[in-house]
């Protein structure tokens, strides 16, 4: 009997239960039940029409930041005038993001006041910095220091449930209520003193600057927010396709594609260098236009900017110079075909005797300069004498011999430098080549070259279309700026050129012994 009166119940549930269904077909309000506060929707007890419902069902979401560093926003220790290049930051920990160099790096572009685009130069201690141009206008204390990171953001999901003809996708971004400058899209840094008030800044896009997913989706509104929990950035994308998007559709949304999202400063307190500042996106399918209407489904994503890390080493500049001897024996320097020659060292051209019975074997000479620098800009060897080549070393004064071909102003007796071609002493100078032909024109010590690794060599023996073009060596005591005969504009490995010497006197020239010395300079351009 009991069973039987427990069954009618059950029966007698369903029926009235049944009664209520009618009702909740009509479109009724949500209404407050009179003396409470508590509201009731009658389609929630609707079998037949129920009520969307809230849900969170997106899965596999991302929300992938293309530049995650944090941007950099401080202010100037006291004011600065114009010209200057060397900034302090302030250090006053509550008014700012940062009060230390650790999140600005060489050339970051930073904007102080109305000072902007000037890439940062060095950093020279925790607190400051030089910039690359000085301020073209003055600032005062206080003034804003701004280096801004930015990029674009990728949005990737999964829908668990369809998304409806005319619903849409709205997304949410954190915007800040308390930007330094005032404003949350106008395309500077935000910082304030709280993860929940701070945010990205907007930069002023349109909705030119949102792509939303492939297929029916076009950009619906996009909304800079005033800032804090309440008012972030909103972005929606509309869905006018002829039929629902499936359950399980993979979507994504990519903002920043003219215009880019600005990445927040460190938050002013509470902050630790090298932990990220994590912030919550928010995404929505709704079955209204510009994320309206009922949610259908929802989920939570997070970004974490943070400050980059500086990789920094420093190079050790190098410069390898060589001067070395050739030995002699049967090969071709400067196009002379050398059958014995003679054999000089790094130190020494040792020419012996000699008259005015020229010989390649007996009036040339060889030695290899070699040069290797990591010098960005290059290197340049300079070549120079003490003097011309002076009987036992006397003073060769001046540039032209006034007695024959070896005396000189004060009765020095000299081996001239060469003359490249006789006669007028006119033909080569120390900086101008001249011909010096195989059968020699003209009497003196001069010098030719060739490349023998490498394309260094000032001039070569055979530049147009010469036999062997000379010159003399710049002459210290004849006030000769040093002659450059080796040069390049960027690094080297092995660059090296043949130094090819030669002398000829005429046959009244005085016996004795004759020298200068050589000086060769390697200069690197770091």
């Amino acid at each position: 009997m009991r069973k039987k009166k427990a069954l009618y119940k059950v029966v007698l549930f369903f029926f009235i239960l049944a009664q209520f269904q009618f009702f909740t077909l009509l479109n009724l309000p949500t209404f407050t039940i009179p003396g409470t506060q508590i509201q009731f929707n009658p389609h929630k007890l609707s079998l037949l029409n129920p009520a969307t419902l809230d849900a969170a069902g997106l899965s596999s979401a991302s929300a992938t930041l293309s530049n995650p560093r944090l941007s950099f926003q401080g202010r100037v220790s006291g004011a600065y005038a114009a010209g200057t290049s060397v900034i302090t930051l302030a250090t006053t920990a509550s008014t700012f993001g940062d009060i230390d160099t650790n999140n600005l790096f060489p050339n970051d572009t930073v904007a102080i006041g109305v000072n902007g685009n000037i890439p940062v130069g060095t950093i020279s201690a925790t607190t400051i910095f030089t910039l690359k141009n000085a301020l073209s206008v003055s600032v005062g204390a206080s003034t804003n220091i701004y280096a801004t990171q930015s990029g674009t953001l990728t949005l990737a999901f999964y829908t668990a449930q369809a998304i409806p003809v005319g619903g849409s996708i709205l997304v949410q971004i954190p915007a800040s209520n308390g930007a330094i400058s005032g404003a949350t899209s106008d395309g500077l840094p935000d910082t304030t003193s709280a993860l929940t008030s701070n945010g990205f800044d907007l930069n002023g896009m349109t909705n030119t600057s949102v792509t939303c997913p492939n297929g029916a989706f076009a950009a619906g509104t996009l909304t800079a927010g005033a800032g804090g929990a309440a008012a972030p950035h909103t972005i929606s994308c509309n869905y006018s396709g002829a039929v629902p998007v499936a359950a399980g559709a993979s979507l994504s949304i990519v903002v920043g594609t003219v215009k880019q999202l600005v990445n927040p400063a460190p938050i002013n307190t509470g902050h630790t260098r090298g932990v990220a500042d994590t912030y919550s996106v928010n995404l929505f399918t709704k079955d209204g236009a510009n994320g309206t209407g009922n949610t259908i489904e929802s989920v939570d994503t997070r970004l974490a900017p943070v400050e980059g890390v500086l990789v920094s080493a420093i190079v050790d500049e190098t410069l390898s110079f060589t001067v070395a001897g050739v030995a002699s024996g049967a090969s071709t320097y400067c196009g002379l075909a050398h059958t014995a020659g003679i054999t000089t060292t790094a130190t020494a051209v040792t020419y012996g005797a000699i008259n005015s019975s020229y010989t390649i074997d007996k009036n040339n000479a060889v030695q290899q300069l070699t040069v290797t620098t990591n010098a960005p800009t290059g290197y340049t060897v300079y070549a120079q004498a003490n003097d011309q080549m002076g009987k036992d070393g006397n003073t060769c004064t001046g540039s032209v011999p006034i007695l024959a071909e070896y005396g000189f102003t004060g009765g020095g007796t000299c081996i001239r430098d060469v003359n490249c071609g006789g006669g007028a002493y006119s033909t080569c100078t120390h900086t101008t080549s001249g011909e010096w032909n195989t059968a020699p024109n003209g009497n003196g010590f001069g010098y030719s070259l060739a490349n023998q690794s490498g394309s260094d060599a000032t001039f070569l023996f055979n530049e147009s279309a010469r036999n062997f073009s000379a010159r003399q060596f710049s002459d210290v005591e004849n006030a000769s700026a040093s002659a450059s005969i080796m040069t390049n504009t960027g690094v080297v490995s092995g660059s090296s050129v043949y130094v090819c010497y030669r002398i000829n006197i005429p046959a009244t020239q005085p016996a004795g012994y004759y020298f200068n010395k050589l000086k060769y300079t390697a200069v690197a351009k770091f």
